[in-house]
């Protein structure tokens, strides 16, 4: 009799114990999400100090990407100059969900961006000040829900467009334009620096988000 009661209560404890694992890939807490994050931030602590300027360029060339998947939910990767020098890295985890459901950490030269993406959009935040919210249309609000942005997705040229104030200001060259030696190209003129950093944020959110593991 006791011997069933503790098959029971092992078999029980095995159950809950899978139940907040599948839980937690799929909807992870705010505590969870820290816990993550501190773990990717770890991942990539090394590139820090290590990073050229924004204005050395990005290369388009995928062979320049360096990507490393260490799992079936996480991984890590470095953006490079024409040059081969470092510009910025990511780390990255994948949640179970019905769409994009990820939390991206990146750290440059001089800022460090977190990415969460759920079925809301992409929240952005700049060294831990929250910038806004990113829809899946590629239009961005701020905290108080006013449209600040838009990036206009071309799947056909694999080149995005970012539009500040109804102006294109700059252009992305994703994996699969083949053509391009950088991937950013500012066609703006007279930008102020809120405007090249928000150049900058989004640039940054599309080239990581266009890497094959995040586009499950």
């Amino acid at each position: 009799m006791y011997y069933i009661v503790f098959i029971v209560v092992l078999l029980l404890a095995a159950a809950a114990f899978f139940l907040l694992k599948f839980l937690r890939n799929v909807q992870p807490d705010d505590t969870e999400l820290e816990e993550d994050l501190k773990e990717l931030k770890t991942s990539v602590a090394k590139f820090k100090g290590g990073f050229v300027a924004w204005e050395k360029g990005i290369s388009a060339a995928e062979i320049d990407q360096i990507v490393e998947k260490s799992n079936q939910r996480t991984g890590k990767g470095v953006f490079m100059s024409p040059d081969s020098s470092p510009v910025f890295a990511y780390a990255f985890r994948t949640y179970i969900g019905p769409a994009k459901n990820n939390i991206i950490y990146v750290i440059s030269n001089d800022h460090e961006y977190v990415f969460r993406t759920n079925t809301k959009g992409t929240e952005v935040t700049i060294d831990g000040n929250k910038l806004g919210l990113v829809r899946a249309n590629g239009t961005m609000y701020d905290v108080r829900n006013n449209e600040i942005a838009q990036v206009k997705r071309n799947s056909m040229t694999a080149t995005n467009t970012i539009v500040l104030n109804n102006k294109e200001v700059a252009k992305i060259a994703l994996p699969e334009n083949i053509g391009k030696i950088e991937a950013v190209e500012i066609t703006g003129t007279d930008l102020t620096k809120e405007q090249t950093e928000m150049i900058k944020t989004l640039s940054i959110l599309e080239l990581v988000s266009s890497q094959e593991p995040l586009q499950d």
